[in-house]
């Protein structure tokens, strides 16, 4: 069974820009941001928050400041479930929807100050939420995203190794 879906990309795009970012092998997730950040020109900083961010109905929410991107995403979760949500954030990075942003603007500025009291929200500009994929900058970022982790196939003794569960379920989209 394919996933149909109407995208603006065609999915050899998003494996193009995988290719480019090149995930670190052995896989590391800091490495990754530092990548991005290094072709953004601007630092990313990671904030875990608490739950009253998840239920306000977000996992994750990037901030797009005047100089520099804060990634938000909720504690209390797997490591794998946790980096999962930092590359859907990062995906709308390197797809450049903070330049046409159509994300979830939703985002209650009182619980964002409760879950992430030491984030300064007055310097933002753009405001993307990680809640639903009910729009296409939503699913194209989760795509991708899917196709970065599908990337960090790493085994514990640090030897790449191939997923057949990642295989199967890209090969749906």
């Amino acid at each position: 069974m394919r996933i149909s879906r109407p995208s603006r990309r065609p999915s050899n795009h998003l494996r193009r820009i995988v290719a480019e970012m090149g995930i670190p092998v052995p896989w590391n997730r800091d490495q990754l941001i530092g990548s991005v950040a290094a072709r953004r020109g601007r630092p990313i900083h990671l904030v875990p928050v608490s739950h009253a961010l998840v239920q306000g109905g977000h996992s994750g929410l990037w901030l797009a400041r005047a100089d520099d991107d804060v990634i938000l995403y909720a504690t209390g979760m797997s490591d794998v479930h946790a980096t999962h949500i930092i590359c859907h954030e990062l995906a709308h990075m390197e797809l450049g929807h903070d330049r046409d942003a159509v994300g979830d603007t939703s985002v209650d500025s009182t619980v964002l100050s409760a879950a992430a009291p030491s984030v300064d929200t007055t310097g933002v500009v753009k405001m993307l939420g990680r809640s639903n994929y009910s729009n296409d900058q939503e699913y194209e970022a989760e795509l991708l995203a899917t196709l970065i982790m599908a990337g960090r196939r790493v085994t514990t003794s640090g030897v790449t190794a191939g997923d057949a569960r990642a295989s199967r379920m890209l090969g749906t989209f």
